[in-house]
């Protein structure tokens, strides 16, 4: 199983929950993706590596020197790159290293902190998080242009028209 992302400290007691929820267990969990390096994405890690250790680790090859793997090799992920089911797509901007993931069989998109969703409202990422706007707005582009069925986003809840709503944001700078 691959999760996603590790949330800040005491995260891994609502993934704890999650994985039960869904009839899983931490032993189940043999990789860990972590779409970028900030905080509220990577410090839980040391939790979740204490509850699954043989779990491998992965993240933008860029973002690798910012994250804190407690000593646990960090695997470097790049554009195209495959892990599982899902399709690496380098998306920086909000971070040097910032990854989404495609699963291509789903027509689904998890965009990281590419983009987020304030209330019922899909917006960028707010510049003062942002590493590089210019590389953030080419990584909107990117993914606007792809036919997808669901758009999954690391803040805030899945819009019901979220491809439509992608779509319009990447067409409107």
């Amino acid at each position: 199983m691959l999760l996603v992302d590790t949330g800040t400290p005491g995260s891994d007691t609502a993934l704890a929950a999650a994985l039960t929820q869904i009839g899983a267990s931490w032993s189940d969990v043999t990789d860990v993706v972590l779409t970028h390096a900030h905080f509220d994405h990577t410090a839980g890690l040391a939790a979740v590596l204490a509850a699954a250790p043989a779990a491998r680790v992965w993240a933008g090859a860029e973002d690798i020197p910012a994250v804190d793997a407690g000593g646990h090799a960090v695997l470097a992920l790049k554009d195209g790159d495959h892990i599982r089911t899902l399709t690496v797509l380098a998306t920086p901007g909000h971070t040097p290293g910032h990854v989404s993931l495609l699963d291509e069989a789903a027509s689904l998109l998890l965009v990281g902190d590419l983009v987020g969703v304030m209330g019922e409202t899909l917006s960028r990422a707010p510049g003062v998080f942002t590493a590089h706007a210019a590389a953030a707005e080419e990584s909107l582009h990117r993914v606007g242009a792809l036919e997808l069925s669901r758009v999954l986003f690391s803040h805030g809840a899945e819009l019901a028209d979220g491809t439509v709503a992608l779509k319009a944001l990447a067409d409107h700078p």
